[in-house]
């Protein structure tokens, strides 16, 4: 595990020796750029595949994040060269889009810069190099058509045998068979009940205490450190009706006191009776205002805003209406999917038609502790009805369960762009050593400058397949050389991982683009003249 320093004088290992160009490198910017990748190859190839290894980020002189993110690394190393920014942008969209593949991006990316500083040291022009690589990359992406097959999610175990090999790299047997309970029942909950599933419909708590395989799946929603407003409101309730609103409740104080130019003006009513007309007044004004909460039915009121008058707080409670402020904008939708309620802008526009139904409403505050020690409110739904869940992840830390959070992300992102493509291709290095195979024999049947960028792009797919089965603990040349040989005897078998095609797709783009905006790129200008040391030579700007 490598400890890297997010800022300061010792960024990074790879910043002690690189650092800024000058305000222009005449001709040089590739052997920087050539140099950066080289260790960004270094430091990335370890997160590749399910059994990667783990990253120490210290982000502050108290603070640090044990990480296999990607992003995380690159985040500490965007700031001191443009090309780390690059890759960072790219392995960002990536997963924005795709949910997966921003580390095989930035290994390929990697490996096709440093393919390109090959040829360029036996004389190509970067003309050749980028004609070639366009050539390779349009034989890969017909290649991949070709080895792609059609697979239903949703038909059977196909769900938990993809998702599966997903997890079982990082965490246990055990643990991996429970997650991929969890993911799979979540999946189809929500596929079942909308027609459709997207990763942000699953809300993602982490409560520290007990174990991964603590780890259990609402059918709701948890509103997070939160807690019913007034404690003589109920605090437990079941098969009641739920309102959500956005707008503050607020009234007029009945007893009128007023500051002007420093006086205070106050009334003051000695006559019984006249209190309790007021009294009888307040009370009329307070159901004028909340009157449609009232007709409507609702036994719960979620608001997103905090500013409830307590007055109105007070008579809901004697109502016996739950009232829980600040609920997230998230929050609101995740309500809303699950219950089937609608987000009302202000109270008075409330309709029966708009309330949503709760299964079982329930607030926590001893057993199970948030960071802060405060309380939760957990509003269950009907899972014939329920377009959204919640998975609850335990764990023994807060960095432990950010690394489960970050596992179980990635899956739902990568099981929603399997939904939507419905291609598949093999995994596990597999697609990558057919595709080595492929262009290395159209390389050959091409010639010319161009053949070597070709040749190039395939040994890219081919460090890039290795690299993968060799951190998976497997003998990286047998296996690759066995999948070629079973798959020129009796064609591709699609193995127990698979991967999407669109993903895949993805990144062979992504990383092409990539590599001809560096192979391109000549000149680097800098506003402040700074020397960089590359190679044990110090270059001037």
């Amino acid at each position: 595990m490598t400890v890297y320093r997010k800022a300061g004088k010792y960024a990074a290992p790879l910043m002690n020796r690189i650092r800024h160009p000058g305000a222009r490198f005449r001709g040089r910017s590739f052997k920087y750029n050539l140099e950066i990748a080289k260790h960004v190859n270094d430091l990335i190839k370890e997160l590749l595949g399910p059994r990667k290894r783990s990253k120490l980020v210290v982000t502050g002189r108290d603070d640090y994040k044990v990480t296999v993110d990607v992003l995380d690394v690159l985040d500490v190393l965007k700031k001191n060269n443009p090309l780390c920014r690059v890759l960072h942008e790219g392995a960002e969209n990536i997963r924005s889009w795709a949910g997966d593949g921003a580390v095989s991006y930035v290994i390929l990316s990697t490996n096709l810069i440093m393919g390109a500083g090959r040829l360029f040291d036996i004389g190509l022009r970067h003309p050749h190099i980028i004609s070639g690589y366009e050539k390779a990359l349009e034989k890969a992406l017909e290649a991949l058509e070709e080895k792609s097959f059609q697979l239903n999610l949703m038909d059977g175990m196909n769900l938990k045998r993809f998702v599966k090999p997903l997890l079982g790299g990082y965490f246990s047997e055990g643990e991996a068979e429970h997650l991929s309970n969890l993911i799979s029942g979540a999946v189809k909950l929500i596929y079942e009940n909308a027609g459709k599933f997207e990763a942000r419909d699953v809300q993602l708590v982490k409560i520290p205490g007990g174990s991964v395989m603590d780890s259990s799946l609402l059918v709701g929603t948890v509103l997070y450190d939160n807690f019913i407003t007034d404690m003589d409101m109920p605090h437990e309730l079941e098969d009641v009706k739920v309102a959500l609103i956005k707008q503050p409740i607020m009234v007029n104080k009945i007893w009128p006191v007023s500051k002007i130019a420093g006086f205070k003006a106050e009334l003051a009513v000695r006559d019984p009776q006249l209190v309790r007309r007021l009294k009888r007044s307040e009370e009329e004004i307070l159901e004028e205002k909340v009157g449609p909460l009232l007709e409507s039915g609702a036994r719960i009121l979620l608001s997103e805003s905090k500013d409830i008058d307590d007055y109105v707080l007070g008579f809901l409670a004697r109502k016996g209406i739950a009232v829980v402020r600040r609920i997230t904008k998230d929050e609101s939708r995740w309500v809303s999917l699950s219950t089937g309620a609608k987000p009302i802008p202000d109270i008075s526009m409330l309709t029966p038609r708009d309330l949503g139904r709760v299964r079982r409403f329930k607030q926590i505050k001893q057993g199970i502790r948030f960071y802060g020690g405060v309380s939760h409110v957990i509003v269950e739904a009907d899972p014939r009805r329920a377009k959204s869940c919640c998975i609850i992840l335990r764990g023994g830390s807060k960095v432990y369960l950010d690394e489960v959070e970050h596992f179980v992300k990635r899956v739902l992102r990568t099981v929603e762009a399997g939904l939507k493509s419905g291609r598949f291709v093999p995994g596990a290095g597999r697609i990558e050593s057919i595709l080595h195979l492929e262009l290395g024999e159209y390389a050959r049947s091409l010639g010319g400058k161009a053949s070597l960028a070709v040749e190039e792009f395939s040994r890219a797919l081919y460090r890039m397949a290795y690299t993968l089965i060799s951190n998976m603990g497997r003998d990286p040349s047998g296996e690759i050389a066995d999948v070629i040989a079973e798959y020129r005897r009796s064609g591709l078998r699609a193995g127990d991982v698979l991967d999407v095609l669109d993903v895949k797709k993805q990144v062979l783009v992504s990383a092409f683009e990539t590599a001809k905006l560096v192979v391109r790129t000549k000149e680097m200008l800098y506003k402040h003249k700074i020397k960089v040391k590359i190679g044990g030579k110090s270059i001037r700007g």
